[in-house]
């Protein structure tokens, strides 16, 4: 019989997040570069600049087609607006072709302010495409209604984003550092309170029936091996260890019981332990004081399992609801058919 493993302590915790929070920032560092790199043109279209007047180079002949996100501020009677347009270009061909699509005469709308511009914007974009034969588009400087335009390659990165990413990840590893050790110390804890009644009640009658305490320790750790044979149970796993300690080192049994309740922090083992202890110390009557104890601890475990049975009907709820509704829809939708 071997008790789980109790190994890994706050420290190893603590170099182990720092491990997971350096990895994060350090991929989260990599791909903000990665980012930083692929939008640093606002897409995958050159754009120049010669004599003041901005051109962009249409991707070559069996390309794919080429975007680019660009950002025109145009100057109104009413001040600048800013608009954001998206940019495509058909691949170059060596041949006055002109995009039928294109062609058609756009139809006047009754629009003003910046709705317009959003608009003239939009038809100025589409008309890039009209001649694929141009390898070099310029980018006007005017509107066709005489608002002056100047242009800027936006920068598509996701700087913020990836820097919020990497501080709520790291900050959701460092809060959970503690997590698995906290579950593990819980299933201890439920382990102790679950089989240590059962074990004080037999060694009380045990020694009610003649034995002394280490024999009547040895006999009931014993029947508690074989009880939980071939399970991973805590407590039996620490009550064995100290049965082999009594036997291969001719340990103390109160003293290594002692220490094994201080080490848990279980307020019930500790109480038991102080129990035997003062019986060996100061001689006090112990079956009758094990026998109080035992009722106490009786009463807990049967508190704990309440407890677990309203924590399960809780996560029952939920299946329950979803089943409910399903049912419900099973049987209106027939009904909902024949309307």
């Amino acid at each position: 019989m071997k008790s789980k493993k109790t190994d890994i302590n706050e420290a190893q915790i603590n170099k182990k997040t720092k491990r997971q929070i350096a990895a994060v920032v350090i991929s989260g560092f990599l791909i903000m570069l990665a980012d930083i790199a692929a939008g640093a043109s606002g897409g995958n279209i050159p754009v120049i600049e010669a004599d003041g007047h901005m051109y962009m180079l249409r991707p070559d002949t069996g390309s794919e087609t080429g975007y680019l996100y660009l950002t025109a501020k145009v100057e109104t009677d009413e001040g600048k607006v800013d608009k954001s347009i998206s940019v495509k270009l058909d691949p170059y061909e060596d041949k006055a072709a002109v995009n039928e699509s294109q062609e058609a005469e756009e139809e006047d709308k009754d629009i003003s302010g910046e709705e317009r511009i959003g608009y003239e914007l939009r038809s100025l974009a589409d008309s890039f495409n009209k001649d694929v034969s141009l390898k070099r588009i310029e980018l006007p400087q005017y509107l066709d209604t005489g608002e002056k335009i100047s242009w800027e390659v936006d920068r598509q990165t996701n700087t913020l984003l990836i820097i919020t990413f990497v501080m709520v990840l790291s900050v959701i590893i460092y809060k959970s550092r503690f997590a698995p050790l906290n579950r593990r110390k819980k299933e201890q804890a439920e382990s102790v309170i679950r089989n240590l009644p059962e074990f004080v009640n037999r060694m009380v009658l045990l020694l009610n029936a003649g034995l002394v305490l280490n024999s009547a320790f040895e006999k009931t750790v014993e029947e508690s091996i074989s009880f939980h044979e071939g399970e991973d149970d805590y407590f039996t796993g620490k009550i064995h260890e100290i049965y082999q300690s009594m036997k291969s080192a001719n340990g103390s049994m109160h003293t290594e019981l002692k220490r094994f309740a201080r080490e848990s922090g279980i307020k019930e083992l500790i109480r038991v332990s102080n129990i035997i202890n003062d019986n060996v110390s100061k001689g006090v009557e112990l079956t009758d004081k094990l026998r109080n104890e035992n009722e106490i601890l009786w009463i807990t475990r049967k508190k704990n399992c309440e407890e677990r049975c309203r924590l399960a009907e809780t996560k029952l709820t939920l299946p329950l609801m979803i089943f409910l509704i399903v049912l419900i829809v099973i049987v209106i939708t027939p009904a909902l058919l024949d309307l």
